[in-house]
């Protein structure tokens, strides 16, 4: 249980609290058959969250749940999972989404979803099976978007308002660690409509359930119609590379490393997001996928890794990007949000870049560098990875829009 801290998708406190939530905890109830069908229904007094602003204070006046004292969720509160969840520190989650009735998502940029006003978003955290916080993200204007994290007491009755900082876990002392504004600001600001896990990608790989990027398209929740609803990263002679690349896409190239000149790590020039039309099963190319242009061969340009290489086809240990995952503390991949390292995901991108050959994909070129960015933010953070499904930015942040995982 000491391990376990976290830093977000993603997603935070209260940025702004202006406006009103519709309620998900109305307390009214129907009249009772029993009751003579002349008598009058006494009212069941005044909804608690008639008043609750924009972030309410409490999770049940979210709409998040039909009824909260059962957990009941409400009708439109839609689970689901992307194909690789962002690393938390092996934290459980569960994710949902809710989009307002007869609206889509602009998906006509596969890089950068855009979501209608009204569009809600939860990601809730267990550690060993106890619930200790739900994210919420709720786009309030075109470019804004309102966030918080709200806290579980011990016996899941209620869930307030976080700020930030640590609350306990279990019966051992442990605790996990709620994020600040600038954790979920430093994640957030790589999407342009700030959602992390909720995308093409995790969504149309394999291994994504609940509201797939198949059933966003059936359900025609996404406009316009992608090409296909069924994306798969082809092989590149190693047969390892579908599952290394699409761990270095979500807790890498989603967050920081990409092209979005908000993204934490976009000066690094090194970009590690794939491009979902790209994804059509066929061979990666080193000339012309960005993971592998600015990666192999590529020298590290500032800092203390400095002409060391990003990636060398065949010697990992030599590979910065292994080593910054391999390890935790001043430099480290992600550099915030996690204290453990994802031993079974980075074992997987040692043997990636292990089985590729010499010769792949190697010219060396100019790039940004490994510890720029992103990677040399100076910050160490406690705490667990924001995926939304993870959205927004924090108050203050260039663009003001909320800070993945709730998808993740």
């Amino acid at each position: 249980m000491r391990g376990y801290v976290i830093a977000f998708l993603g997603l935070v406190t209260a940025c702004d609290s202006s406006g009103t939530m519709a309620g998900g905890g109305d307390a009214s109830t129907d009249a009772s058959p029993l009751l003579d069908a002349t008598a009058d229904v006494e009212d069941a007094g005044p909804d608690p969250c008639a008043d609750a602003g924009v972030p309410a204070s409490t999770l049940a006046c979210t709409g998040l749940y039909a009824d909260f004292a059962t957990k009941q969720l409400a009708a439109n509160a839609v689970a689901y999972t992307p194909a690789t969840p962002l690393w938390s520190d092996n934290a459980q989650k569960a994710r949902w989404i809710e989009l307002p009735p007869n609206t889509q998502i602009d998906i006509s940029n596969p890089d950068e979803w855009t979501f209608p006003v009204g569009t809600k978003v939860f990601k809730e955290f267990r550690v060993d099976g106890q619930r200790v916080e739900t994210r919420m993200f709720q786009k309030t204007t075109s470019t804004f978007w309102v966030f918080a994290t709200y806290a579980w007491n011990a016996d899941d009755s209620a869930a307030t308002i976080n700020y930030g900082g640590p609350v306990p876990v279990g019966n051992d002392g442990g605790t996990w660690n709620i994020p600040s504004n600038d954790d979920c600001g430093e994640c957030h600001r790589g999407r342009q409509d700030r959602i992390l896990g909720f995308e093409q990608v995790s969504l149309g790989l394999p291994g994504a359930q609940g509201l797939t990027l198949a059933q966003l398209v059936a359900q025609g929740l996404v406009t316009p119609v992608p090409s296909s609803v069924s994306l798969t990263i082809g092989d590149d002679g190693t047969g390892l590379d579908g599952l290394a690349l699409g761990w270095i896409h979500v807790n890498c190239g989603v967050t920081c490393h990409n092209s979005n000149p908000g993204a934490a790590g976009f000066g690094a020039g090194m970009l590690l997001r794939l491009d979902p039309t790209q994804l059509d099963g066929t061979a990666p190319s080193a000339a012309t996928w960005d993971v592998f242009k600015t990666t192999i061969n590529v020298p590290c340009k500032s800092g203390s890794v400095a002409g060391q290489p990003r990636i060398v086809p065949g010697d990992p240990a030599d590979s910065v990007v292994y080593q910054l995952m391999d390890e935790r503390g001043t430099l480290q991949m992600p550099p915030i949000a996690s204290l453990l390292v994802d031993v079974p995901d980075v074992a997987v991108v040692r043997a990636w870049i292990q089985a590729m050959s010499s010769g792949d994909g190697g010219e060396t070129g100019d790039g940004g560098d490994m510890d720029s960015g992103a990677f040399d933010s100076g910050h160490q953070h406690d705490g667990g990875n924001h995926d939304a499904g993870d959205a927004g930015a924090p108050d203050g942040m260039p663009g003001d829009d909320a800070g993945d995982d709730a998808g993740d």
